[in-house]
């Protein structure tokens, strides 16, 4: 017997912020927020189209994924309006708007209507209102009728690490609490959130109620700290179905959680092992998509997203994003946002204690992760753009890239230490010591084998590293600095010469100092290279034009040559034993991604020693 099923609701712009990103939620003329009724009003003999990215409906990928297969619109409406269905197949490569049906209603008072989509084959569904009057929505939801034996029995746990970021949590907890878990329906009872606290920082009494645990953790970073909630998910009464992995520092859409659940409770068997990877949207810059789904790039190491950059609101970038993902090589699902079903976790299948960076990219490409991506599931991160560290993304990153390839046996199309040469040889030429001096320590610290990474020593490790980041000051402090910031992004040609005495001289290295320029070039303080910027100048401004800051750095042959002999002392080691190295990480990767190892790690048991 069928019965019908919510799929996902239709979303008014209600939030300050979002508000200068109206065209996520409508197109066309622009409906007023009535706060007081908790509707839209629309004027009359206007159109608002709902055919946006969080009011459009993946129909395509419901129906692949799901037992979806018939669409019912259901809206709350008052006036006199016109709905047309609307939606976008494609087509020889194209993408087709198609309107599908259109009905007319005049309701006096407010009144249910209920809309069918006919079959047809669209990637995204939506919808039009066309008034011919002063009009009122107040609310609405994309549904299907499902067989009941079609609807899984649920129990989704969400795990959130976090670490000296109360007001993120409050917030955010806060939101679940007055949206989802008040609500009579599955969700709110089937919806269990565990916030792993590194910092211990947090008061349990202020967060905690029937379905919101606070458990106070060592600072053991993100792999740590969501293996720790990984742990108590399955330790809890009522055992997970899935497990959502969300960061802290985020703003959440309940909405996202929602469509979540409810695609999980009708999924097809066949696709039942793949994990939702959710979007993560730029917080600074909100209408933009980084990434849904990442991958490792073979030809230079890089992690990165499988899509180019989306803009929310253009609906030419929604249909290019909604294509189905080819399941490339290497890819993998940030821990922002990642649901994962149970049937994937065990107490012996945990991830790496890598600290922070890598752990999800390993997790995705040890278990072959398959992606579901969606409009609507997404969060937004918090201080994501225009963020560089050192510490982070020359020394975290290799060292666990490195170890993550060993211990899985991951990512063999990719050379990560021809990777990690290179940005040695480039450091050095930028004058870039301590960033030099990072890459060889991730390398020294891998080599030190698997029980380098048994230690709880992240956080001092961390502390040690981020010493070593550039001291970066305001550029109103600097004298003479450029007024054009961005010029260190601009592309420079090199003559033959250039080239040829740049490599010979190791940038001025090996060359006299009083041949080489007394005015500073210029560098970017991220991965941008532009040789010509540097050439033979004895003091580089590294300038950070997003935040328009900068630092200083000199030419230093003694600590060039030292930083330079010890690379070849290391790449001469690397080559003696890497292949036994990567053998005893291999054999010991079930005791690193054991219940009985985390349990130690995390001191959970108290008879155990920390490690």
């Amino acid at each position: 017997m069928k019965k019908y099923y919510q799929l996902q609701n239709v979303l008014f712009s209600n939030d300050e912020r979002l508000d200068e990103h109206v065209e996520m939620f409508y197109r066309g003329t622009r409906p007023a927020y009535d706060t007081g009724k908790k509707c839209i009003v629309i004027g009359a003999g206007l159109v608002t189209d709902f055919c946006t990215y969080f009011n459009c409906i993946s129909l395509l990928k419901w129906k692949t994924y799901t037992f979806a297969e018939k669409l019912i619109l259901k809206l709350r409406v008052q006036g006199n309006m016109e709905i047309v269905l609307t939606g976008f197949e494609k087509k020889d490569h194209q993408y087709v708007r198609r309107v599908v049906a259109r009905r007319k209603f005049f309701a006096e008072d407010p009144q249910d209507v209920e809309l069918c989509y006919p079959d047809n084959h669209l990637m995204l569904a939506g919808f039009e209102v066309h008034t011919m009057g002063l009009s009122m929505i107040y609310g609405g939801e994309y549904g299907t009728e499902a067989e009941e034996e079609q609807i899984r029995p649920l129990s989704l746990h969400l795990v959130t690490t976090t670490f000296q970021k109360e007001d993120y949590i409050r917030s955010n907890i806060g939101l679940l609490k007055e949206t989802l878990l008040s609500g009579q329906d599955s969700l709110a009872e089937h919806l269990w959130i565990h916030v792993v606290d590194n910092g211990r920082t947090l008061s349990p009494e202020e967060l905690e109620d029937g379905h919101v645990m606070v458990h106070p953790n060592l600072n053991v970073g993100g792999a740590g700290g969501f293996t720790r909630g990984m742990i108590e998910a399955f330790g809890h009464q009522e055992k997970p179905t899935h497990v959502l992995l969300m960061d802290d520092d985020v703003k959440i859409l309940p909405e996202s959680i929602r469509r979540t659940y409810q695609l999980l409770g009708i999924i097809r068997p066949e696709y039942e092992d793949y994990f939702i990877s959710g979007a993560m949207l730029q917080y600074e810059n909100m209408n933009w998509m980084h990434e849904d789904v990442g991958y490792v790039h073979s030809e230079n190491g890089q992690y990165g997203p499988l899509k180019h950059p989306v803009d929310t609101t253009n609906i030419n970038d929604l249909l290019r994003c909604e294509e189905f993902i080819a399941q490339t090589q290497n890819g993998y699902a940030g821990w922002w946002y990642c649901c994962i079903p149970a049937s994937v976790i065990s107490m012996k299948n945990l991830p790496l204690p890598v600290f922070v960076r890598g752990d999800d990219v390993e997790y995705s490409l040890r278990n072959h992760a398959r992606f579901i991506t969606m409009c609507g599931i997404c969060i937004w991160h918090m201080g994501f753009t225009n963020k560089f560290s050192g510490s982070m993304e020359l020394y975290q990153v290799h060292r666990n890239s490195l170890m993550l390839q060993a211990v899985s046996d991951v990512c063999r199309n990719v050379d990560f230490m021809e990777r990690i040469r290179k940005l040695v040889r480039v450091e050095l030429l930028r004058f870039n010591y301590d960033g030099a001096e990072l890459l060889l320590d991730a390398v020294e610290d891998y080599m030190k084998g698997y029980r380098f990474f048994m230690k709880n020593q992240g956080e001092r490790l961390l502390k040690e590293k981020t010493a070593k980041n550039e001291k970066m000051v305001p550029l109103s402090e600097i004298e003479n600095a450029p007024e054009n910031v961005w010029c260190v992004y601009e592309r420079a040609e090199r003559g033959a010469l250039e080239v040829f005495l740049y490599r010979l001289t190791y940038n001025g290295h090996f060359w006299p100092q009083k041949l080489l320029k007394k005015e500073p070039g210029i560098c970017a303080y991220d991965w941008f290279y532009v040789p010509h910027h540097y050439f033979f100048r004895r003091k580089l401004l590294v300038i950070n034009p997003h935040f328009r800051t900068g630092a200083f750095r000199e030419i230093d042959r003694k600590r060039f040559l030292k930083l330079f002999l010890r690379q070849k002392r290391l790449w001469m080691r690397y080559r003696r034993i890497h292949e036994k190295l990567e053998e005893d990480y291999r054999r010991h990767r079930n005791l690193l991604t054991s219940e009985k190892f985390w349990r130690r790690y995390l001191q959970l048991d108290k008879k155990e020693k920390p490690v």
